[in-house]
């Protein structure tokens, strides 16, 4: 039988299980189907939970047999698991996670993040400044952030955004919002998406956000603890609002009110890892050991709702792959199948990183 042309996989170890799937499929009674052409909208696939538009990157949401995932904010370079990051990834995508957007967050990282770009074809590379390093931004750093992201065309701008935990308090407010001014410009001149920390600042947030009007590249609205009016208010400038494992120690009608403000095309999952372990069965986890002689990088918001009410042991850290266990719980409050999310959440990660220069092949 002639196969046809497939696509080259995002990855190596993806392609064993990708073109696997083309042969196990459950190809229901019509075989002859099977394929009609060489391209894949004219390929009749009758798969289980498959929807063909991309073979290449499983687009739609579900791949052949599985589903297809997107961790759109994660810390791979933290020096806690940047010794594991190979076998991270690799986990992450026999999970079905395609694509990883690895946050930088400081001068220091910029450089580990892009390296780690160049060396994965799945990982997205971001840049930005942090709020709790703001303080400690150079004179010129605006100017290496734009040299970055124009050497990068496939990199966003994150992780940016306003902090007032305590962490984030030993930082002016005002220095903050200017800082995140100039960020944002530069991620509107570029036309690239950004990755927004917000913790106890959602009132500087709105003000900055009602200055410089709509968003057309799109904000992520990372790690998000808000509530109902605030997604209201956020969206109207083009807001994309992105759960992680945080949100799972809410009680769980208070998170079913969040989400469910949530408008399905601004729904977006993440893992922030390798903080925010998920507060669920540790049976449907995965977690990793970091390394005891690196200093913590915590990026975690250092707020009272948005800390993790378990974890399956001291030093056990988050990793990409439990993006899927974080499906299941948002679709259980959600009412919706796994396979919808999963597409729902892909398709709006997609139309996010989609940009000019972009990794994904759509």
């Amino acid at each position: 039988m002639n196969f046809g042309s497939c696509p080259p996989c995002p990855d190596f170890e993806a392609t064993v299980p990708h073109c696997m799937g083309l042969l196990i499929g459950d190809f229901g009674s019509d075989k002859k189907s099977f394929f009609r052409g060489p391209d894949a909208e004219s390929r009749s696939i009758s798969f289980q939970y498959f929807r063909a538009r991309d073979l290449s990157t499983g687009s739609g949401g579900v791949m052949a047999g599985r589903i297809a995932l997107f961790d759109v904010h994660c810390h791979l370079q933290d020096s806690r698991i940047l010794h594991k990051v190979p076998e991270l990834i690799r986990a992450a995508r026999e999970k079905g996670v395609q694509w990883m957007a690895v946050n930088g967050t400081s001068e220091e990282d910029w450089h580990v993040v892009k390296k780690m770009g160049e060396e994965h074809a799945s990982v997205i590379p971001c840049y930005g400044l942090h709020p709790w390093y703001v303080n400690e931004r150079s004179k010129d750093w605006l100017s290496k952030l734009k040299s970055m992201l124009e050497s990068e065309p496939a990199a966003a701008v994150g992780e940016v955004g306003l902090c007032q935990s305590k962490k984030g308090r030993e930082v002016e407010v005002d220095v903050q919002v200017e800082v995140l001014r100039q960020q944002l410009h530069l991620a509107r001149e570029l036309h690239r998406p950004v990755a927004v920390h917000c913790v106890r600042a959602f009132g500087p947030l709105l003000q900055l956000l009602e200055e410089m009007g709509h968003f057309p590249e799109g904000l992520i609205l990372h790690s998000f603890m808000g509530n109902q009016e605030q997604v209201k208010q956020l969206a109207k400038y083009n807001a994309y609002f992105s759960f992680s494992g945080f949100a799972t120690s809410l009680k769980r009608q208070k998170a079913k009110g969040v989400w469910r403000a949530v408008p399905l095309d601004r729904l977006l999952l993440e893992t922030d890892c390798p903080d925010a372990l998920p507060s669920l069965e540790l049976s449907s986890l995965a977690w990793v050991s970091g390394d005891p002689d690196a200093p913590s990088q915590s990026k975690c918001c250092e707020d009272e709702d948005a800390k993790p009410s378990s974890e399956p042991g001291a030093g056990a850290l988050n990793q990409p792959a439990n993006v899927r266990a974080l499906l299941t719980y948002v679709a259980s409050l959600l009412e919706l199948s796994e396979e919808d999310l999963a597409e729902k959440t892909f398709r709006n990660s997609e139309s996010l990183f989609s940009y000019p220069g972009t990794k994904l092949k759509l």
